[in-house]
């Protein structure tokens, strides 16, 4: 850490050149990926714009895996584009760091009697501030909305805690807790905000560090497929902490006091401000309406099921097979058996709105009709060709413990 805050150094021209090389050839491919209108961002898109401009940067990272990993095969999220922890962004990533190795050390050979290149530190800095600032944009947006964490739905209420992936493990506490993910969403947006601003920089990395650092240890404990995405934001923000490392040491360590820090710009007063702000409005204002246009119809789209027969229901009588519980939304049903296992199955349309057509897992088939009467519903059909008549209560989210908990500041009132 003190070899980089050296001035004009050998090893601080070596460091910050292979940052540049490096942590650029990283960052460059995701670029597009900000942007979730073109098919990027945390919206979970599969084509568009971004995902052919990834396609550019898939190609060496697949060949480098293959050798390095022995991966054989397709490799069909690689091929998509896919920034998930496949192995072509954990290849793409070794090879960034040879190419930055590499050009670091020719470069400053090349001008070892002559330093030149004082512009690196400025372009370094930009770089990570935004491509830091850009990435997070969408993140923030799809927790406000929310898109990424959205209400838990009787689905979620069903399924009991042995029966989910790490993932949805921790997708669920998130989903639990609207205010929880939204104030997350608040903090990413600060740091945002202070990244954009050279003065604020090294405050809005330290915001950086602290959201990713938690985000990171996360996505590893619960198997998140974006680990590495979040570890390489957390070091490039410490990137950014480390030019001002000893000016926080002596402010929070030694209660010393430091003069103001050097602000360095790529440009050195040769742009305009007029077009500096413009650059950076636009940059920020478009990543920031893509994940809006983008995200927006998927909140909408989540509001509370209209269809009477939508949502939880626990059996109360039954003749054919033995089913306890029934969670019915638009495009699926779900079963909770007698023996305690989970039955998912798929709704397929019908001219009939009152009745529920759904193939299951071994080609079973089924169709029932269903009629209300208040809170209760009756089902009659068949299963596999079998007589079903069964009838259930519907269930709201207060006979969940889950939901009826709330939030208490006091515990021992009655």
């Amino acid at each position: 850490m003190a070899a980089v805050s050296l001035p004009h150094s050998l090893t601080r021209r070596l460091a910050e050149r292979f940052g540049l090389v490096a942590l650029g050839l990283y960052h460059l491919p995701l670029f597009l990926n900000n942007y979730p209108s073109l098919g990027g961002g945390s919206g979970g898109f599969s084509e568009g714009l971004a995902v052919s401009w990834g396609h550019i940067f898939t190609q060496p990272g697949i060949w480098l895996a293959r050798i390095l990993f022995g991966m054989t095969g397709p490799m069909t999220l690689a091929s998509a584009g896919d920034n998930g922890d496949v192995g072509e962004e954990y290849a793409r990533l070794i090879l960034a760091v040879v190419i930055g190795v590499v050009v670091a050390i020719v470069w400053t050979i090349g001008d070892r009697k002559h330093p030149r290149a004082g512009w690196v530190e400025g372009a370094l800095r930009v770089m990570l501030r935004y491509s830091i600032a850009l990435g997070l944009v969408s993140y923030a947006i799809a927790k406000i909305l929310p898109v990424q964490f959205p209400p838990l739905g009787p689905l979620s209420y069903e399924t009991r805690v042995g029966e989910l992936t790490p993932m949805r493990l921790l997708w669920t506490f998130m989903q639990y807790s609207r205010p929880y993910n939204f104030s997350g969403g608040l903090v990413e947006c600060v740091a945002i905000v202070l990244l954009c601003f050279r003065r604020t920089a090294t405050l809005g990395a330290l915001v950086t560090i602290a959201v990713m650092t938690n985000v990171t240890l996360m996505n590893v404990s619960y198997d998140v497929q974006v680990k590495l995405y979040a570890f390489m934001i957390v070091i490039s923000a410490g990137v950014l902490v480390l030019y001002d490392a000893r000016r926080l040491l002596a402010v929070f360590v030694t209660n010393r006091s430091v003069p103001p820090g050097a602000q360095p710009t790529l440009f050195d007063g040769r742009m305009p401000e007029a077009l500096r702000w413009t650059i950076k409005i636009v940059l920020v204002g478009s990543v920031t309406a893509s994940s809006i246009v983008a995200f927006r119809p998927l909140s909408s789209a989540r509001a509370p099921e209209t269809s009477p027969v939508s949502g939880a229901w626990a059996i109360t009588s039954t003749t054919g097979p033995k089913w306890r519980r029934v969670i019915i939304d638009e495009g699926s049903i779900t079963v909770r058996l007698d023996d305690e296992t989970m039955m998912r199955c798929r709704r397929t349309p019908g001219a009939d709105a009152s009745v529920i057509a759904f193939t299951c897992s071994r080609n079973r088939t089924g169709e029932l009709r269903w009629t209300t009467a208040g809170s209760d519903i009756h089902l009659d059909g068949t299963l596999d060709g079998e007589k079903v008549t069964m009838s259930a209560r519907r269930l709201d989210e207060h006979d969940y413990p889950l939901m009826r908990g709330g939030i208490r500041m006091i515990y021992d009132r009655p």
